[in-house]
């Protein structure tokens, strides 16, 4: 019998397939600026351009489809928000009280415009025009983007077991982001600081406000904390990863909480870091209210749905697994006694 089990295991190993890597696929579409004369020196893979205040400008993106089939992309400028866990994001518009642009920021979408569709044809390349007004503001960096995104399709999923009324639909879009930084002739002075802290209950993370109160882009924030309990113990302490901020933006920096239990009380957060040239320290009250607990428990508790009309009581569980257990126990003792030799 265990040398019967042993082969059957074999040839279960030998049938196990072995995924390969697959060949390097070719890029379906590639996106790259057109340079012009005013392009900063040494930047790549975006627009940067010297402008004076209200001058336009045409620029193009050289667009290649290496797809055989056609390529249909929606075309809009968009803003430069700050990400919450740090670094710039590209988007039309963000509804988030944890990123947003001040109330005199520049809303750079209002100042690039293209066409809303560009078509490719299977192997083609073209020049895709974006016209670009520089604000009239008394600021030193204006920064926007256009975002080309393909076309929703549909794609089939096989489902298992072979049955056609088991496969899958997936809708898929792809977004390509491409920065258009606008460099104007004045100087801003760096003005970035911290504001309070807090939970938010939908992530179950601290949160430190942050404001990047110039018309530049905020390089080179970087920083350690620590939050401490009312006993001025160590709860949980880390670093801020080195990021930039959006010109006029102002976001609720995330971080994570860094300790296997969560309770209610009084916290404190110490950051010391720098924002380029400039340091910074502070130390900021937030409360974490049991109300708080139960509500970042409630949206992150998974919901487990039972099939309509059914529904078996957790003792029955536990009463098919304890005699499943006996079961699989005797048969065991019966397969390992051993066997009488044969006179």
């Amino acid at each position: 019998m265990r040398k019967w089990l042993i082969a059957a295991f074999g040839v279960l190993i030998l049938n196990i397939p072995v995924q390969t890597a697959a060949a390097e696929e070719e890029v379906p579409l590639e996106i790259e600026p057109v340079y012009p004369e005013n392009q900063e020196t040494g930047t790549k893979g975006y627009f940067s351009l010297a402008m004076d205040p209200g001058e336009e400008q045409t620029v193009n993106f050289r667009m290649t489809n290496n797809l055989d089939e056609e390529v249909t992309l929606s075309a809009e400028p968009a803003n430069a928000y700050t990400h919450p866990k740090g670094g710039i994001l590209y988007n039309p518009s963000v509804d988030s009280p944890n990123t947003r642009l001040l109330d005199d920021a520049v809303s750079m979408k209002e100042y690039l415009s293209l066409d809303e569709t560009v078509t490719l044809e299977p192997g083609a390349s073209e020049e895709v025009p974006v016209s670009v007004e520089a604000p009239d503001v008394e600021g030193q960096t204006a920064l926007g983007a256009v975002v080309f995104t393909t076309e929703v399709s549909e794609q089939e999923a096989d489902g298992s077991g072979g049955n056609e009324e088991a496969n899958i639909v997936l809708n898929t879009e792809t977004s390509y982001k491409l920065a258009v930084q606008v460099n104007l002739p004045n100087e801003s002075t760096p003005d970035f600081s911290v504001g309070e802290a807090g939970f938010l209950t939908e992530t179950g993370q601290v949160f430190i406000e942050m404001t990047n109160n110039a018309h530049l882009i905020q390089g080179d924030i970087l920083g350690d904390y620590i939050v401490t309990d009312s006993e001025d113990e160590e709860v949980f302490s880390g670093e801020l990863a080195e990021f930039n901020m959006a010109p006029k933006s102002n976001i609720r920096y995330q971080i994570p909480w860094n300790n296997e239990s969560l309770d209610d009380g009084d916290y404190t957060l110490t950051l010391n870091g720098s924002a380029g040239d400039d340091n910074f320290s502070v130390e900021e009250d937030f409360t974490i209210a049991q109300d708080d607990i139960e509500e970042y428990a409630e949206v992150n508790t998974p919901e487990v749905n039972e099939p309509d009309g059914f529904s078996m009581p957790i003792w029955v569980w536990i009463l098919a697994a304890a005699l499943f257990g006996g079961l699989m126990l005797v048969l065991g003792k019966k397969l390992n006694r051993p066997q009488a030799k044969e006179e």
